[in-house]
C-alpha cells in the first residue's frame, strides 16, 4: 500500500481519475398512516379484505405528506448502486425527482422532506400499505435535505448516505423519502413520477475508484497496474554516465499510437559497458596496515633470534680478559 501511495503522489497521471456514474431506481414502496392493517381477533390477527384505495396518488407514484404536523405518507426507493466500486470515494450523488401534476400535490414549496438510509428489509411493489409495515431507516445523524424549483424539480445529495456504502458501514438497503421535522399544525403533501413514469427518478454523481495496490482496489476486484491506454506509460532508464553504479530515474513517455507495432527491443552497448563491475584501486588504509604488519615483524626479529628464541648475552672484549686473568690466578 506504501508503495501504491508513494507511485501516485509522484505520478498522479497514475491516479484514478474521478467518474460519473449512474445508479438506477428499480422501484419502491410507500406507506400510508389511514391504510386499515391485521387487526387482532379471538383466533388472531384478522386481515382486511381489501385495502382503501389513495385517490390522490396515481398508480407508479411516490407520495411524501404531513397532515396536521404528523407525518402520513412516506416513500421508500430501491437503488442499483453495483457501478460504484466498493472503497470509492463519492464526492456527489444527486438523486432527481419531478412532482406528477396530476398527484394530490398540496403546500409543495413549504414540504420539508429529507433523504435517509434504509436499514431494514424493504419490498418493492408495496403502494399504499399499512404504516406499521414500512421498513426501518437510519435516524442517528443528519438526513438529506431536498431541494425544491419553481417547476417541481426535487434534488437530494446522497454522497454521504453513499459513503457508508461504499466503505462497508452500512448495506444498500435503499432509500427513505421522510417528513424532516414537521411543525405543529403543517400539512402537506408532494407526489413524484415512479421509475414507469413520465419524468422517473435518476441518480448521478462523480465517484473517484480506490488506487491500484490498496486493500480497497482488491477487495473491489481493481488491477493493481492501470489498463486504461489513455495513460502515459512508464520507461526505466538506465544510467549511462559511467560512474560504476547504475541507478532507475522513471520517465514518462508519450503514448504510442495504438495502430503502430512496438519497435523491437535492442541493447545499447554503451548502456551494457556502464553497468558491468568495476575493480578500482584498494584504499590507502590498506597500504597503512600493510606497513604496520611490516615493522612488527621487524622489531620481533630483532629481539628474538633466527629460530625464534631470545639471543643469550655477549661480553665484550674487556669481560672475556678478565675471565681469563682469573682463571689463571685459580690455577695457580
Amino acid at each position: 500500500m506504501a508503495v501504491a501511495v508513494v507511485l501516485m503522489s509522484l505520478f498522479p497521471a497514475l491516479a484514478p481519475a474521478q467518474t460519473s456514474a449512474t445508479v438506477p431506481v428499480t422501484g419502491g414502496s410507500w406507506y400510508w398512516q389511514e391504510q386499515v392493517g391485521s387487526v387482532n381477533g379471538p383466533t388472531g390477527p384478522v386481515a382486511p379484505p381489501s385495502g382503501l384505495p389513495a385517490p390522490d396518488v396515481p398508480t407508479g407514484d411516490f407520495p411524501v405528506s404531513v397532515v396536521g404536523g404528523q407525518p402520513d405518507k412516506e416513500s421508500f426507493l430501491q437503488l442499483d448502486s453495483s457501478a460504484i466500486p466498493a472503497g470509492s470515494t463519492v464526492s456527489r450523488l444527486e438523486l432527481k425527482l419531478t412532482e406528477d401534476t396530476t398527484g394530490g400535490n398540496l403546500n409543495a414549496s413549504m414540504a420539508t422532506i429529507e433523504a435517509r438510509a434504509v436499514t431494514g428489509f424493504l419490498a418493492s411493489g408495496d403502494a399504499g400499505k399499512p404504516w406499521a409495515s414500512r421498513p426501518q431507516y437510519d435516524t442517528s445523524g443528519p438526513g438529506a435535505p431536498g431541494k425544491r424549483d419553481a417547476n417541481g424539480n426535487w434534488t437530494f445529495d446522497l454522497a454521504t448516505i453513499a459513503a457508508g456504502w461504499t466503505s462497508g458501514q452500512q448495506s444498500n438497503n435503499g432509500i427513505a423519502l421522510v417528513p424532516a421535522a414537521p411543525q405543529q399544525g403543517q400539512s402537506y403533501e408532494v407526489v413524484w413520477f415512479g421509475p414507469g413514469g413520465a419524468k422517473p427518478p435518476t441518480v448521478e454523481g462523480s465517484i473517484t475508484p480506490p488506487a491500484p495496490g490498496t486493500p480497497a482496489a482488491e477487495a473491489a476486484g481493481i488491477e493493481s497496474t492501470p489498463t486504461d491506454q489513455s495513460a502515459a506509460p512508464v520507461s526505466i532508464t538506465p544510467d549511462t554516465s559511467g560512474a560504476g553504479v547504475t541507478t532507475e530515474t522513471p520517465s514518462v513517455a508519450a503514448p504510442a499510437p495504438a495502430a503502430a507495432a512496438p519497435a523491437p527491443a535492442t541493447r545499447n552497448p554503451t548502456a551494457v559497458r556502464a553497468i558491468s563491475s568495476r575493480h578500482g584501486a584498494p584504499p590507502w588504509g590498506f597500504y597503512l596496515a600493510v606497513l604496520a604488519v611490516i615493522a612488527l615483524i621487524g622489531a620481533s626479529t630483532l629481539s628474538l633470534g633466527e629460530l625464534g628464541e631470545p639471543e643469550p648475552e655477549r661480553q665484550g672484549g674487556v669481560l672475556r680478559a678478565l675471565e681469563r686473568q682469573r682463571e689463571r690466578s685459580e690455577q695457580m
